[in-house]
């Protein structure tokens, strides 16, 4: 019988699934908008029981004459997330999101209560308020009720499993950016725990990302319309997938993703933090022995998104068309509308447009933004430089990568090539590279990666850009210190 993969990647603003087979072929894939349930309080969540109904549906769409054909099923999930479950395993509030601020209320309260330099150095995750350790503190002071009568803190993918399962567990990509698990050991760690009240027995297990786990429920795979045995494999992350199918075990290869939010990364042999007190950089556990340095910005795609919905009302086609004909003429976009998680930045910034002129028009106000986005990615690439981890090549994923002009800027901010592969679901490819892994079928991830990964397209800098964009990076970089303070004063309004 033949053995494809079913591969879902559990985004925060989309879902995707697909069949892909044992030479890297995607023989089917759908994605599907999700919904997010918002409100003034800044809240942002998913649905349990609307999002996992998005699960099935998607999943039966692709699977549809493939029911008898798949043998595992790979998930990779959004980082950040997180679930209060009951004893009988019923979720007590919604999947709050990493787009969620409300843990803001309490976050300079907890800051006061620990040492962040220690947790930095135990779990690699720098002060972050949109962490499930800083959710929740904020649910044991702002939602006392909830936290008293939680059993079980899950993340997405902890919950995915569960029900797919029936079992609680968790694996170390996810669980490395909950600032709970111990970076050295991949354990839960003593000292933040030990701040919330919680132990051990509050969290889901934590397994290998290649550990083939049980099978899906007999429940389960008859609402998918499975036709046999499916067993499920853990995966990484949603960002670690996409470095994965985008060839990031390979020597000083970082990768760029840039879809709602973005990141920068490299597979490492062993866990980096930061030397610099600031705490620029993340040291997340990717796979195999892998860590995966580097940092990530809240708003990266969801940019365009907001031009998109909120101001222009136009396609991304035609947003990137009208910034294609323009330069953004010294107009500056510090893309903050969701708050910033990078370190450096902080959590109460927001979005700010810089020397606004009365001939601007809409073309230099999309491009200023899609330059902000490469801006605030560019400064955790310098963080990596300045602790000596070499990037000697990068290769870029996401949606973003489909703007030729957005990966035209992301070369020439950065002074380097950028390679784009064949594949354009990467989040979907790493999983399925990680489950024909599972089964046995490479030897290793690097021979994985060298059979099924391959170039499509190659950006380079544009020689005539270079200084225009040093220039203007180290004004973007001065004009963000300089606000540092309005942007306090205006958070206490």
């Amino acid at each position: 019988m033949e053995s494809l993969i079913l591969a879902v990647d559990i985004g925060t603003t989309n879902i995707k699934a697909g069949i892909i087979d044992p030479e890297g072929h995607i023989l089917r894939a759908k994605t599907s908008e999700l919904e997010i349930e918002r409100d003034e309080t800044g809240k942002a969540e998913h649905n349990p029981e609307k999002l996992f109904s998005n699960f099935i549906s998607i999943c039966r769409d692709v699977l549809n004459g493939y029911e008898d054909k798949i043998a595992l099923l790979v998930l990779s999930s959004y980082q950040f997330g997180l679930i209060p479950l009951d004893k009988d395993f019923t979720p007590l509030t919604g999947l709050i999101t990493l787009l969620d601020i409300r843990p803001r209320e309490t976050f300079n309260e907890l800051s006061r209560k620990l040492d962040f330099a220690e947790l930095y150095r135990r779990t690699g995750a720098p002060p972050l308020f949109i962490s499930p350790f800083a959710k929740i503190y904020w649910l044991k002071r702002k939602r006392k009720d909830i936290f008293e009568k939680a059993k079980y803190f899950l993340s997405s993918k902890d919950y995915f499993l569960l029900r797919l399962i029936g079992k609680p567990f968790t694996e170390p990509s996810i669980a490395s950016a909950t600032q709970l698990m111990n970076i050295n050991n991949l354990k839960w760690d003593a000292y933040p725990l030990d701040v919330l009240g919680i132990t051990e027995s509050n969290l889901p297990e934590i397994v290998p990302s290649v550990e083939i786990l049980g099978k899906i429920s007999p429940e389960v795979r008859e609402s998918l319309g499975l036709k046999r045995d499916v067993y499920v494999l853990p995966g990484v992350y949603d960002g670690g997938a996409i470095g994965l199918g985008i060839g990031a075990m390979g020597d000083s290869v970082g990768v760029i993703n840039i879809g709602t939010t973005a990141m920068l990364r490299i597979a490492y042999p062993k866990p980096v933090i930061d030397r610099d007190k600031r705490m620029r950089f993340q040291a997340y556990y990717l796979c195999s022995k892998k860590w995966f340095i580097g940092g990530a910005i809240n708003n990266a795609g969801i940019i365009l998104r907001w031009f998109r919905d909120n101001i222009f009302n136009l396609t991304y086609e035609e947003l990137t068309s009208l910034a294609e004909e323009v330069q953004s003429d010294n107009l500056f976009f510090l893309p903050f509308i969701t708050g910033e998680r990078y370190p450096e930045i902080g959590n109460i910034v927001s979005g700010v447009f810089w020397g606004l002129r009365s001939y601007h028009t809409k073309s230099h106000m999309i491009r200023a933004g899609m330059e902000g986005v490469a801006f605030t990615l560019r400064m955790a690439f310098d963080a990596l430089r300045e602790n000596e981890i070499e990037i000697k090549e990068l290769r870029a994923g996401g949606g973003g990568t489909k703007s030729p002009l957005w990966m035209r800027i992301f070369s020439s901010i950065f002074n380097m090539p950028i390679k784009i592969t064949e594949c354009e679901e990467p989040a979907l490819l790493g999983s399925a590279l990680l489950g024909f892994y599972a089964l046995k079928r490479f030897e290793s991830l690097q021979e994985a990666r060298e059979k099924l990964i391959k170039i499509k397209e190659i950006y380079y800098p544009e020689e005539e850009m270079l200084d225009y964009y040093e220039k203007r990076y180290e004004f973007f970089k001065f004009l963000l210190k300089s606000l540092k303070k309005a942007f306090k004063k205006h958070s206490s309004l």
